[in-house]
């Protein structure tokens, strides 16, 4: 059987992938239209994650730039010049490039445009001229060489360009003198700042601010903002001791218009049936019903997607071999299902391989009994609270494909077996997936009850909560906040009978509570008095459910939920 794996490319990147699968084309139409209506110097930031589509939503409003024939656009990858000295020079020239191979920038810009290419290279050739360096659409340039318009202006050139001021002042004032048309646009799209060293993206962006904030120049940069922000903290913290600095306060003051890749969850559908469109019909039936599912188990990230479904194929492929061609073996669908649960859920694909008639009695279980499941202990127990809490893991097993891998024992067996011993199975081929939660929940073990029908009814209101069955005071509790921190924005802190009493618990949650990054509702249980509860608590938002758990009580803990989560 043929099978063709899938390259990870973006849109309009390689031939056979200029189909928005995504559903991006929309916002690619307004951002493009944005850029051309907004008089400049004007920045977009197209943030989200790796493999969450960046690239391929700036290449679709390149694509619709390219129609304006009042607008240049210019394609810079950073990460084809972290290396260099001063990463200003290769996205200059850059610049300078696709500005002179402009089908009507002489004729339509004039000598406002000529003077902006010439303003633009006196500014390269000054950076560079200490050290050789090799960019686009210029010659190498050393130290006996300066720009030519700097020659004619007899300035003079020290040995380390960055300290003549006559140098650039000229050049700087120069590029401010050049005067555009109103209509003119220079939009620069910025890929990959993210996989740059973190220091290296940072003084490219400050060039940017410091250099090229020029009337008619947008700029559009695509970065995962924890990246940056996260490197700007540790610095201010490491260099210059201060321990609260706000990275994402950088971020902001370069770009204006933060836009945030969109969840792709709701998008999968099509996303999945176009990177399956080159496959073999029978291995597109059987995977069309079943990868929608996983990948939104896998958190709708497209790059982990193409991922997944690649292995796989390796692992169909693979298996057919090893059966010398005879007809049968291991069916698609039975790899999709072991290595989604291994991944996602590794606890749950424990339980259910280690035991057939756990597996066969979870196949007949019904919404209506994960509550009364999940109140028991042992396998039963843990697998009945993530069905509970987990809308992704209901979905994939109340499927048709997963009820085939929950009843047939044989082929489950079998391929489960063959991800192990081949050697098939690997946190790293997914590592690039995060899959956020609303919150997760701590709360003591004599309040695992009424914790679960909160949990139960949460999920149903849509509320996605991490719920392990029992996240308890003390040092397994820390490890687990400092964990789940990145993964979800609040902490459902339960509140019950034993809690003023548990010493321990109070001074985590106190710790807890003081976290910036951490949002903390307290959430009273039957059974606690509040009059005996420290102040820390009573003074935070909490929430009342003594006297059980309420539609009004759930409705304001849903509100406070959606307004605090970052999910994506």
């Amino acid at each position: 059987m043929k099978i063709s794996l899938i390259a990870d490319q973006a849109i309009g990147e390689t031939q056979g992938r200029d189909v928005d699968g995504l559903g991006f084309d929309a916002y690619a139409r307004v951002l493009a239209g944005a850029a051309t209506d907004t008089r400049g110097p004007f920045t977009i930031g197209v943030f989200g994650e790796w493999g969450t589509g960046k690239t391929s939503l700036m290449r679709l409003i390149e694509k619709r730039l390219g129609d304006e024939g009042n607008v240049v656009t210019v394609w810079f990858n950073a990460w084809r010049y972290e290396q260099e000295d001063h990463p200003i020079v290769p996205l200059v020239g850059t610049i300078v490039q696709a500005l002179e191979k402009h089908k009507t920038f002489r004729s339509r810009f004039g000598e406002g445009g000529a003077k902006l290419i010439r303003s633009l290279r006196a500014v390269a050739y000054g950076f560079s001229a200490k050290s050789k360096v090799k960019i686009p659409g210029f010659a190498e340039v050393e130290a006996s060489f300066v720009a030519k318009d700097m020659i004619e202006r007899n300035a003079a050139l020290t040995p380390d360009p960055l300290l003549d001021r006559s140098l650039y002042f000229n050049a700087f004032s120069a590029l401010d003198d050049v005067k555009l048309s109103e209509d003119v646009r220079v939009v620069v799209l910025i890929d990959d700042l993210d996989r740059c060293f973190p220091d290296q993206a940072i003084r490219l962006l400050e060039s940017i601010k410091l250099v090229l904030a020029q009337q008619g120049f947008i700029f559009v940069l695509g970065v995962a903002r924890k990246v940056i922000e996260g490197y700007l903290q540790h610095r201010y913290a490491s260099e210059y001791g201060i321990a609260d600095f706000k990275g994402e306060l950088y971020l902001d003051k370069i770009v204006q218009l933060p836009f945030h890749i969109p969840p792709s969850t709701d998008r999968m559908d099509g996303f999945c049936r176009e990177i399956l469109a080159g496959q073999p019909p029978e291995l597109v039936a059987e995977l069309e019903p079943v990868l929608p599912t996983v990948a939104d188990a896998l958190g709708g990230n497209p790059r982990a997607v193409i991922r997944f479904i690649n292995n796989i194929l390796i692992d169909h492929a693979i298996g057919r071999g090893l059966s010398d061609g005879r007809e049968g073996g291991i069916p698609i669908r039975f790899f999709a299902v072991s290595r989604c649960l291994e991944h996602r859920w590794p606890e749950v694909f424990g339980a259910l391989t280690t035991s057939d008639g756990l597996a066969e009695d979870v196949a007949t279980w019904t919404p209506d009994t994960y509550a009364s499941r999940a109140s028991g202990s042992g396998g039963d127990s843990l697998v009945a609270t993530k069905l509970l809490s987990e809308p992704e893991l209901r979905q994939l097993l109340a499927g048709p494909q997963g009820q085939d891998w929950l009843t047939d024992h044989t082929l489950r067996r079998a391929s489960v077996s063959f991800l192990i011993t081949r050697q098939r199975l690997s946190r790293l081929d997914t590592s690039e997936v995060t899959v956020r939660y609303d919150a997760f929940v701590s709360f003591a073990n004599e309040d695992r009850p009424i914790v679960i029908d909160l949990v139960d009814v949460l999920s149903h209101a849509g509320v996605r909560v991490f719920f392990d069955g029992h996240i308890a005071p003390g040092e397994r509790w820390q490890a687990v906040l400092d964990d789940r921190l990145g993964v979800a924005d609040c902490l459902l802190y339960c509140v019950g009978e034993t809690t003023p009493s548990a010493t321990g618990q109070l001074r985590e949650y106190e710790v807890a509570a003081l976290r910036s990054d951490l949002t903390v509702i307290p959430i009273l249980l039957p059974g606690a008095n509040s009059a005996v509860l420290p102040k820390f608590i009573l003074e935070r938002q909490w929430l009342d459910f003594r006297n059980g758990v309420t539609a009004e009580g759930i409705g304001d803990l849903v509100s406070v939920l959606r307004s605090k989560s970052r999910r994506a």
